[in-house]
C-alpha cells in the first residue's frame, strides 16, 4: 500500500472537502511517522505524525525554528504582501525575543484576570442561547456566524475595550486573515491585492487604537501593550500592532472553530450529549474532549537550525517540518480508542495549545469559554439535529466548520 500523496495532508480545498486527513495520518503513524513530501505547488517538508516527536521538536525551540516559515502554505500564496510575511508575532518569534515578547501579556491571561471576565462570559452565553431560543418552539440557525463566532469575539474584544460597534470589523477581517484560501471570504480573488488591503485596514485600525491608548490609557490589555517596553523602549510599531493583531484574532479564529465542532461531535454522538446533560462534572473533560477532538490549530511548520536525527531519518539544517497536531491528537500510543468522542476522558494530554514555549498563552481564556457556552446550551436543548450538511472553511492550518446549520428547540433558562 502506498503512502499519502502530500497533497491530501495540506491542500486546503481537500479539507473543505473531506476534513482533516485522518486515514492518512494514521496510515503515516503506522508505517512513516516521519515522512518527506514535496507535493506540487508547495516546498517540502516533513510530515511529523506521531505525539512524541511533535514534543521532542518543541521542546527544543534553539534548533527548530518557528523563523521564516511558520505553517505550510502554497508557493502562490508566498508574497511579500501576505499578512503572514507583514506581522512579527509571538507566534512566529524564536528566543529570546519570544520570551521577551510573550512575558508582557501572561498577567492579563492569568487566573485571577480570568474570574474577573468569567461573569462576562456568563452573560454572553446566555444572551447568546436566549436568541437562538425565540419563542422557545422549533428554531433554525447558522450556529458559527450567529453563536460560536459571536461568544469568543465579544470577550476578547472586552479585554482589548473595543466598542462593540467594531466587532462586524474584527470578525469580516479574521475571516479573510484564517480563509485567505475560501472563495467566501476573498474581497476580489486577487490574492495579492486582497491581501495588501485586508493589511492596511487591520493596521491601520490598531494605530488608531494603540495611539487612543497611549493618549488616554484604559484598564485593558490594548492600553497595556501600548505603554509597555521591551528593552528600555517602547514596543516598536510593527510589533505592538502584529500584538494586537495576533492575539485578537487568533484568540477568537480557533475558539470558534472549538465551539463549532464541539457542538457538531455532540450532534454526531447523542449518547455523549446526554451523559453531559445528566452529569455537570463532566464540563471540564467535555471542553478538553472537544479541544482534543477538533485541534482548531492544525498544524505548525519549524525549520531546524541543524543537522537532527529523529526515527532514524537525517533532517539537515534548513529542513520544513509540518507538525501535525491533529494526528497526534489520535496518536493511539498515547489515548485509549483515540477515535471515540468521549466527553469524561481522563487523562486526556492533547496538543491543540502546544507544547513548550509556544504552549498558547490564552489556553485557560479558551478552555473557560469553550466551557461556559456549553454550560448554559446543554442543560437548554430539547432536541437538536443538524439541518442541512455542515461547510468547512478552505484551510489546512486552521480547520474548521465554518456553516453548521442546527435544527433545535430550546427551553428558557431556570433562574430567568
Amino acid at each position: 500500500m502506498s503512502l499519502p500523496d502530500g497533497l491530501e495532508l495540506i491542500d486546503a480545498r481537500r479539507y473543505a472537502a473531506h476534513g482533516y486527513p485522518h486515514d492518512a495520518w494514521t496510515q503515516l503513524r503506522r508505517e512513516a511517522p516521519l515522512a518527506y513530501f514535496e507535493p506540487e505547488g508547495y516546498d517540502g517538508f516533513w510530515a511529523v505524525t506521531k505525539h512524541a516527536d511533535i514534543c521532542e521538536i518543541s521542546r527544543q525551540p534553539d534548533k527548530f525554528l518557528n523563523a521564516p516559515r511558520f505553517t505550510v502554505i502554497r508557493k502562490a500564496l508566498e508574497d511579500p504582501s501576505s499578512m503572514r510575511n507583514q506581522m512579527r508575532t509571538i507566534v512566529n518569534m524564536d528566543p529570546p525575543d519570544h520570551r521577551t515578547y510573550r512575558k508582557l501579556a501572561v498577567p492579563w491571561f492569568k487566573a485571577r484576570n480570568l474570574e474577573i471576565v468569567e461573569q462576562r462570559m456568563v452573560e454572553s452565553a446566555r444572551q447568546l442561547v436566549d436568541k437562538m431560543m425565540r419563542d422557545g418552539g422549533e428554531q433554525e440557525c447558522d450556529f458559527v456566524p450567529e453563536v460560536a463566532a459571536q461568544h469568543p469575539l465579544r470577550l476578547i474584544a472586552h479585554l482589548f475595550g473595543l466598542p462593540e460597534e467594531d466587532e462586524a470589523f474584527i470578525l469580516k477581517c479574521t475571516n479573510e486573515m484564517f480563509g485567505a484560501e475560501d472563495p467566501e471570504f476573498q474581497r476580489s480573488g486577487d490574492h495579492q491585492a486582497d491581501q495588501e488591503q485586508l493589511r492596511n485596514d487591520f493596521f491601520g485600525y490598531f494605530m488608531k487604537t494603540a495611539a487612543e491608548r497611549r493618549a488616554n490609557p484604559q484598564d485593558d490589555l490594548a492600553s497595556m501593550l501600548a505603554a509597555a517596553q521591551v528593552h528600555g523602549a517602547p514596543i516598536p510599531d510593527l510589533e505592538l500592532l502584529s500584538y494586537y493583531l495576533i492575539v485578537l484574532t487568533a484568540g477568537h479564529e480557533t475558539t470558534r472553530n472549538a465551539l463549532s465542532g464541539g457542538l457538531l461531535a455532540l450532534i454526531e454522538h447523542p449518547e455523549q450529549l446526554e451523559r453531559l446533560r445528566k452529569d455537570p462534572s463532566l464540563y471540564t473533560t467535555a471542553t478538553d474532549e472537544i479541544v482534543r477532538w477538533t485541534t482548531p490549530v492544525n498544524h505548525f511548520n519549524r525549520t531546524s537550525n541543524c543537522d537532527y536525527e529523529l526515527r532514524g531519518q537525517k533532517i539537515r539544517e534548513g529542513d520544513s517540518l509540518c507538525m501535525f497536531y491533529a494526528s497526534a491528537n489520535r496518536d493511539e500510543e498515547v489515548f485509549d480508542d483515540p477515535f471515540a468522542f468521549r466527553v469524561d476522558r481522563n487523562p486526556n494530554p492533547h496538543l491543540s495549545f502546544g507544547i513548550g514555549e509556544h504552549f498558547c498563552l490564552g489556553a485557560s481564556l479558551a478552555r473557560m469559554e469553550t466551557r461556559v457556552l456549553f454550560e448554559e446550551l446543554v442543560p437548554r436543548l430539547e432536541s437538536i439535529e443538524l439541518a442541512s450538511e455542515p461547510q468547512r472553511l478552505v484551510s489546512s492550518f486552521v480547520g474548521g466548520v465554518k456553516h453548521l446549520p442546527i435544527r433545535y428547540r430550546i427551553t428558557p433558562a431556570q433562574d430567568h
